[in-house]
């Protein structure tokens, strides 16, 4: 083969790295981290992953003196997921600490060594955590699932890896001066379109571009189906190949340029010319003539004679009081036009303006009555105001009084 099986098959993988994943989402994360920077000058995305790992470095820190728990976060919930689902396997212990671990409902069976940590589904020594297997067996002797987790998942590990730190560092201008020659930025060419920053994905990652199943595609340089224009080998262009029908575009109005032209109608030469077995005429066909139709009978013909016809004996006689007039009853005068109400001009104007201005006149003789209601000491005091005032005025030494007849109103 030419990709060996320990590079893709989870059977034969390594036990040494204590990790089973089979995809590359480590180097996925980090390229998804640096995409902000990646387009930046060389010294200046350097510097912004030197920042990232230096926040990244003691937050980890900062974690690990918060957690309480000998495993990492991680893996324990791996632990724990294992540990639920050991409910259905049932040990049977054989000799020391070998155990042979069968399912409740089927007929599936592994062996666990707990002095070898392994156990013959290959998980406990692949990933260092214990299987539901390991899990079962350890409950029949009453040990502790934690302790048997490999030491890369410890607090211990986890300390070692993240204990160091990043150094700060002074600004760019602040930088010691060295006799080189600078670094030249390298030759850069402007491609054709947007730059992208999404990578194009694979036709099996989440997010590519699915075709549609059913759907047969066809090359719009040769007319062909099976390729398309990019994969094309034909060195013509085919006329008939662009003659496709194609979905409007949302909001696209139809021009003169997207209607058919003359040219493009079919003429008479077209048309194919009929033939004399086109243009036969039925013979045997029958035609309904005057012998064939029913003639009328007498009974068919004849009038009804015992209708009754009313005469003036047969309808009753007007009486005296169906022909009383009523005398109190108002008679109506001609109604009088409000002397306000302006007389539109009907000469020089139209039916629908002379009801537009009719109705903006009626809307300017609405008055509207004030929101706001004054308290009833101010309407005290504005009476008050409104009363004459009789005396000397301002340039005047004598007291301005006020009549003596008149009292002040008083609140009620």
């Amino acid at each position: 083969m030419a990709v060996p099986t320990k590079s893709w098959c989870k059977h034969a993988f390594s036990f040494y790295p204590k990790c089973d994943t089979l995809m590359n989402n480590i180097s996925e994360s980090f390229n998804a981290t640096i995409l902000a920077a990646r387009d930046k000058p060389i010294l200046t995305m350097c510097e912004w992953i030197r920042k990232y790992l230096m926040n990244r470095l003691s937050t980890s820190a900062s974690k690990l003196e918060n957690w309480p728990h000998k495993v990492m976060p991680i893996p324990r919930r791996r632990l724990d997921n294992e540990v639920f689902r050991s409910g259905h396997w049932l040990p049977t212990w054989s000799i020391a600490e070998t155990f042979q671990v069968t399912h409740s409902y089927n007929t599936h069976e592994f062996i666990v060594d707990i002095a070898k940590r392994s156990c013959s589904c290959n998980f406990w020594e692949l990933v260092g955590i214990p299987c539901r297997h390991a899990v079962a067996a350890l409950s029949y002797r009453k040990q502790n699932p934690d302790e048997f987790v490999d030491a890369c998942y410890t607090r211990e590990k986890f300390a070692l890896c993240y204990g160091f730190s990043v150094s700060p560092i002074n600004g760019q201008d602040m930088w010691p001066e060295v006799e080189m020659e600078p670094p030249l930025p390298p030759a850069y060419k402007n491609g054709p379109g947007r730059p992208k920053k999404i990578k194009i994905r694979e036709s099996g990652e989440d997010g590519a571009r699915k075709r549609r199943s059913g759907v047969a595609y066809k090359c719009t340089k040769c007319d062909n189906f099976g390729h398309n224009a990019m994969t094309c080998k034909a060195t013509t262009q085919d006329p008939n190949a662009l003659k496709r029908k194609r979905k409007p575009k949302k909001g696209h109005v139809p021009t003169a340029t997207d209607m058919p032209t003359a040219n493009d109608m079919p003429t008479a030469s077209d048309m194919p010319a009929p033939t004399a077995t086109d243009m036969t005429v039925p013979i045997n066909v029958p035609v309904p003539t005057a012998t064939d139709m029913p003639a009328p009978t007498a009974t068919d013909m004849t009038v009804p004679t015992n209708v009754p016809v009313p005469t003036a004996s047969d309808m009753p006689a007007p009486t005296t009081t169906d022909m009383i007039v009523p005398t109190n009853m108002p008679v109506p005068t001609d109604p009088q036009p409000p002397t306000d109400m302006p007389v539109p001009t009907i000469m020089s104007q139209t039916g629908s303006s002379v009801a537009a201005s009719i109705t903006k006149q009626s809307r300017k003789r609405v008055e509207k009555k004030p929101i706001i209601k004054r308290r009833q000491s101010e309407r005290i005091k504005l009476s008050w105001f409104k009363r004459p005032i009789t005396g000397e005025g301002i340039s005047s030494d004598k007291p301005i009084t006020l009549p003596e007849n008149e009292d002040i109103p008083t609140s009620k």
